[in-house]
């Protein structure tokens, strides 16, 4: 998993799967809920909560 702060784009990869945010730092104490993005494959997808973008390389498969 790559994640670049500035425009909070996280690369990730099949292994990364299932996909699930909690916030930009992922600390229980300043994030939002836990949500699962369903992201499909060589596609990207943002969190409703914190505008994250998650970007996969790869196949989803069934995921």
């Amino acid at each position: 998993m790559n994640t670049t702060a500035e425009n909070r784009v996280v690369d990730i990869t099949p292994n990364d799967l299932p996909l699930a945010c909690s916030g930009p730092k992922h600390e229980t104490w300043n994030g939002h809920p836990r949500v699962f993005l369903p992201i499909e494959s060589d596609s990207s997808i943002e969190c409703p909560y914190c505008g994250t973008v998650y970007r996969l390389h790869g196949e989803a498969g069934h995921h």
